[in-house]
């Protein structure tokens, strides 16, 4: 496949996710404002209930007091029956309100837990860069060790999915496939001649020179060969017109 098709297959998908993303995006805006909400709701609830739950732990006590003094007195059995029910009574008011303040809490931390679910899913959405670059598109520089072995590689980042070419010293091309999470790669390089050659793990890096490094494990034992190594991308510039190596024809 032709270097212009491959890009034109990058941009289009790039425009579908900017879509979605931007559709994602607003909808999980809604349903976080809509458990902040729900949040601001349940806790002057729960303060309402423990205002009520301090009440009735002070009319419980009282009256407990009041029977405990009466029976040291010496009042009648019917003056402490009715002492009693007016104590159980207001015991069941108290434990009311303690399964009550029981279950408000537990759903304050059901929906933290939702909250802090649906914050995560937008920086995956959103993307967490200042810019609108993401960080891993473009053209890198790219050397695998050992042999020193290296070339050309075009990658394209697509959500969490990233997807690329290369070009290496001795003819080498082919793609690679694979994901991007908080900064952490595990690429699979296809090989034109190899097939399925081997898989690539790896961290970006900012700064300056931005970087891509890390170690590959090669899924082809030959007697010889090196079963894995480490690896190195720096990014190039982008040049107007950048004359990248393309890959016959099918």
């Amino acid at each position: 496949m032709k270097r212009p098709m491959v890009l034109a297959l990058a941009l289009a998908a790039a425009a579908s996710w900017t879509v979605a993303a931007s559709s994602l995006g607003e909808m999980f805006r809604t349903e976080l404002e809509v458990q902040r909400r729900l949040m601001t709701t349940t806790i002057k609830t729960l303060g309402n209930h423990q205002a009520d739950l301090q009440e009735a732990w002070t009319r419980a006590d009282r009256l407990a007091e009041d029977l405990l003094r009466a029976e040291q007195d010496g009042e009648s059995a019917a003056s402490l029956r009715l002492r009693d029910q007016d104590l159980r009574e207001a015991e069941g008011e108290l434990i009311m309100h303690i399964l009550a303040s029981q279950r408000l809490r537990s759903q304050i931390t059901e929906i933290q837990t939702r909250i802090e679910q649906i914050q995560e899913i937008l920086k995956q959405v959103e993307g967490t860069k200042e810019n609108k670059e993401d960080p891993l598109s473009g053209r890198w520089h790219l050397v695998i060790e050992p042999g020193g072995q290296e070339g050309d590689l075009e990658l394209s980042l697509n959500g969490t999915l990233v997807s690329g070419i290369y070009h290496l010293s001795g003819d080498w091309y082919g793609s690679f496939r694979g994901t991007c999470v908080a900064g952490k790669v595990r690429l699979e390089r296809v090989d034109s001649q190899l097939g399925f050659a081997a898989v690539f793990y790896g961290r970006y890096s900012g700064g300056d020179t931005p970087r891509l490094e890390g170690t590959w494990e090669g899924t082809h034992l030959a007697a010889g060969q090196p079963a894995g190594g480490s690896w190195v991308a720096t990014r190039l510039p982008e040049p107007e017109e950048t004359g990248y190596p393309e890959s016959p024809s099918p």
